[in-house]
């Protein structure tokens, strides 16, 4: 009997255990303005390469982690948000530029930002925000309006009404950032990883400034 108690216990303080471990979140402000702009340049970079090389799980781990140290999520909910921005990404990957299969990427993107405002207690308006991002993700692929100016003022578009900040606060963090993201499309085959992960880090560095 006493063995059977002891048992017990023992199940229950590993229960009690995985559940703080899942439900804890990261110490530090719930804020979208507070996070390390080389860090996230850095997976970032390292989403790029596993979302380019068809690499999904190591994707998605990528994403949670950042989730998680960026947004100070809980695992748990870094898992679940996780989920559904890695659905849209890899939603809109397999769209061959038909409108209903990328408006069906909108859906996981706004669950995503729905939930982030709530953990935040931001003020930015989810569906506004998920149009934003997608619209410079379909822009990306549309000759004629892909080229760093045009994707870089659809992604301060997005950083202002996610930030919410003035939109001339985040138009040199943007530029930076789709000129990083042209300079990959540019070099598909053979992509200058070192020069596009320097772009990426003066486009964080230049956003976490501007947010200050």
């Amino acid at each position: 009997m006493r063995r059977r108690w002891l048992t017990l216990a023992s199940i229950v303080v590993l229960v009690c255990g995985a559940s703080y471990v899942a439900l804890a979140a990261p110490p530090g402000p719930r804020s979208l303005r507070r996070f390390d702009p080389d860090r996230v340049a850095d997976l970032e970079l390292r989403m790029w390469q596993a979302y380019y090389a068809k690499e999904r799980v190591r994707l998605f781990g990528l994403l949670v982690t950042m989730l998680r140290e960026q947004y100070r999520y809980n695992w748990t909910t870094a898992v679940t948000e996780g989920f559904h921005l890695a659905r849209a990404a890899a939603t809109f990957g397999d769209a061959r530029d038909q409108r209903d299969q990328y408006d069906a990427v909108l859906s996981d993107l706004q669950t995503a930002y729905i939930a982030a405002r709530h953990w935040l207690h931001a003020g930015f308006d989810p569906q506004q925000v998920a149009r934003a991002e997608l619209a410079w993700w379909v822009a990306r692929r549309v000759p004629g309006h892909n080229s760093p100016e045009q994707v870089g003022a659809l992604i301060a578009d997005e950083y202002a009404l996610l930030y919410e900040v003035p939109r001339p606060r985040v138009t040199t963090a943007a530029l930076l950032r789709a000129r990083a993201a042209a300079l990959r499309d540019a070099q598909a085959d053979h992509p200058d990883w070192p020069a596009i992960a320097r772009l990426l880090t003066d486009s964080y560095r230049d956003l976490r400034r501007s947010l200050e």
